[in-house]
């Protein structure tokens, strides 16, 4: 025999509160989160633009424009710390290296840093400015403290994969991974990028005896060589012409050919480079000449 199933009864709850402080509320809520919604925006904007405030004059602008990338740099250059200080000016000589304040081997950790780091620190500052300018009944600090917690994590993660991404730009910059393009210095501080025809010849020079090897530095015969992969990573290296060697920012050593090194050669004794070294001609031909 089927026993018979009791119904179960639900009591009635009558609310008890005010339909209209609730109404309010949700109002309040409403509007209050739009707020924080336009304001983030003009943040992401403010920060976009936020390197700009050197270019600025009128000094309560600037001083606006400028926090999220100050506190951008103070992060990245104070806080943490970056490799560009082994990039500055090298005062000895006359040449001077390519580098950024932030991440001087690699233009896309750059990028993470000078833009998307501080677009994302302005979104977070005008964001709490309209947070804290809402009810205080809906937009409590217990929120507060959640609101934070997922801007921090936001940006800390952008912050920790600019870091990834330029170990990763080293790492290759020591393997000499990618399309290179060359720009050669001589001892007088004079620089010359390698271009057109001339780059091509000079790129299979530079793979065709290319190969790992371990040699005694001649510090004093070697000259800078900055190469360029894919105009998105950049090392600065330093090459030997005579022992035909090159030394990456590491102190890796590779051997090149001996064209390559003429190459170099050639443009330290006579400001040319020249991709056939044997004719001057082909020289002015594909424009070598520096200017």
């Amino acid at each position: 025999m089927m026993r018979e199933q009791k119904k179960i009864e639900i009591p009635e709850v009558v609310w008890q509160g005010d339909d209209r402080k609730l109404k309010e509320r949700v109002s309040k809520f409403k509007a209050g989160s739009l707020r924080i919604a336009v304001f983030t925006i003009v943040g992401f904007v403010m920060g976009a633009y936020s390197r700009t405030y050197v270019q600025v004059s009128f000094f309560p602008i600037k001083l606006i424009l400028a926090i999220p990338y100050k506190i951008s740099e103070a992060i990245y250059v104070f806080v943490i710390g970056t490799d560009g200080a082994q990039m500055m000016p090298n005062r000895q000589k006359e040449w001077y290296w390519y580098f950024t304040e932030f991440f001087p081997h690699s233009l896309i950790a750059t990028f993470m840093a000078e833009i998307c780091t501080t677009v994302l620190i302005g979104g977070a500052i005008y964001g709490t400015l309209a947070y804290f300018t809402g009810d205080k009944r809906v937009f409590t600090m217990q929120r507060f403290v959640k609101f934070a917690a997922v801007w921090c994590g936001i940006i800390l993660l952008v912050i920790g994969a600019s870091y990834l991404v330029n170990a990763r730009a080293i790492l290759d910059n020591e393997d000499l991974k990618g399309e290179p393009h060359f720009f050669v210095y001589n001892s007088r501080g004079r620089g010359s990028g390698i271009e057109g025809e001339a780059e091509q010849l000079a790129r299979e020079y530079f793979y065709s005896e290319l190969e790992k090897t371990e040699v005694v530095r001649d510090y004093e015969k070697e000259l800078p060589l900055e190469i360029y992969f894919g105009y998105m990573r950049v090392c600065v290296c330093r090459v030997n012409y005579e022992k035909q060697y090159l030394a990456t920012e590491r102190g890796r050593t590779y051997h090149i050919s001996e064209e390559f090194a003429q190459i170099i050669r050639q443009y330290e004794e006579a400001d040319v480079i020249m991709t056939e070294p044997d004719s001057s001609e082909r020289a002015e031909e594909i424009g070598g000449t520096v200017q």
